[in-house]
């Protein structure tokens, strides 16, 4: 298996490889850093902390990456 091969499988084991499609099942708050186990949820999704009451939209880039903005 050349090392392209190996990269694009670790893509689809993270999931990165579905981009803006990836989906998640927890997120870590930003506010108060409580892990939240979540129902499935992706980009444009809202979010609340069930620690703090914090809400926030979920943004997930082409690469796959969470980012959480603050509502």
């Amino acid at each position: 298996m050349d090392d392209y091969s190996e990269h694009e499988e670790e893509e689809k084991k993270s999931g990165r490889a579905l981009g803006t499609r990836r989906k998640f099942e927890e997120f870590e708050c930003p506010a108060c850093s409580a892990n939240n186990p979540y129902d499935t949820f992706g980009n444009n999704d809202e979010l609340l902390c069930n620690w703090c009451g914090m809400q926030f939209k979920a943004i997930v880039d082409e690469d796959g990456t969470l980012r959480l903005k603050e509502l």
